[in-house]
Order: C-alpha cells, then sequence, then structure tokens
C-alpha cells in the first residue's frame, strides 16, 4: 500500500528532473543601468532582453549561443555569440560568462538620435539562481565593452549592470 503512494510521487519527480535537464531555450529580460560615457554622461536607465540556446551540457558546465539586445538612452546594440555557465548540484547560484560581438548603434550626444553605428564587442557575467521550475532570477548581468566606442577622437566603453529574469523551455 506504501509503494501505490511513493511510486506515483517518484515517477513525477523523475520526469520534472528529466525536463529541467532537458531545458535547452531560454528567453529573457533585464533592466537595471548603463554608463555609456556619451556626452560625459553617467549612469541612465537600460535593459536587456536576449534568448539563449544550449548546446552542451556536460555535467556541471553547459555551453550555449546567446542573441540579445541591449538598449539604453545612448546605445542600442544586438549582439551574438558563446555562453558558459556553471550548474554545480547543491550549490544554488549559476554563474555564467559570455563573449558576445555584434553591431551597437548609438548618439555622438547625450539625448540626440542614434546617428552612428559600428562594430562592437561585449564581455558579459552573471549569476542566475532558480526561483521556480523554468523560472530564474537573473541576480545581477554585468557588461563591459573594452573595443569601445571612438566619437571625435575620444574612445568610450560602454557598461551596464542589470537584474532581470529568464523563463527556461
Amino acid at each position: 500500500m506504501r509503494w501505490n503512494r511513493i511510486l506515483p510521487f517518484l515517477l513525477s519527480l523523475a520526469v520534472t528532473a528529466n525536463l529541467h535537464a532537458q531545458a535547452k531555450l531560454a528567453i529573457y529580460g533585464t533592466i537595471g543601468g548603463e554608463k555609456t560615457e556619451v556626452g560625459n554622461e553617467g549612469w541612465t536607465t537600460a535593459g536587456t532582453f536576449g534568448v539563449y540556446y544550449g548546446l552542451l551540457n556536460a555535467g556541471p558546465i553547459a555551453i550555449s549561443v546567446d542573441a540579445r539586445g541591449d538598449l539604453s538612452d545612448n546605445i542600442n546594440s544586438g549582439l551574438f555569440g558563446p555562453r558558459v555557465a556553471l550548474h554545480a548540484p547543491l550549490f544554488p547560484l549559476k554563474p555564467y560568462v559570455e563573449l558576445l560581438g555584434g553591431f551597437s548603434s548609438y548618439s555622438s550626444s547625450s539625448g540626440s538620435a542614434k546617428n552612428t553605428t559600428s562594430a562592437n564587442y561585449r564581455w558579459v557575467g552573471g549569476v542566475d539562481t532558480t526561483i521556480l521550475p523554468h523560472l530564474d532570477w537573473r541576480i545581477a548581468d554585468y557588461s563591459y565593452s573594452p573595443a569601445g566606442i571612438s566619437q571625435q577622437g575620444v574612445t568610450r566603453h560602454p557598461q551596464s549592470l542589470t537584474t532581470g529574469l529568464v523563463i527556461r523551455f
């Protein structure tokens, strides 16, 4: 009689764990701030939206490809590249790093229209944690552009710090 109660629970747990392990596609959105250094402006409101797809899940290491859009008052970027995340068992935090390349459209002065487009790349690092099945809280997502944006002989290195949600399918 006891097995009649325990067996369905164990089966549902195994199915749930298997679905969680196979979740390869995720979408995310974040909000926070970005320091573009355009017009000597400080931190402004920024957001990120994107999708990543898992290619390889080798134990605690997951390798994916990420495509994202970064939006702020002075810079809009479309970036794509590899993502490496650490999913250690029994550890609730999932740190990740990315190297993304693409294009940025930016304004040459604070608050003006985006009038210049150039190739760009960014280093991204962050930490996620699961709050519900298939829902993660992106505690922090930090990005930095070492290539910078050159305007009028001045190179600026945009950086952003955001937080948000990730939905895993």
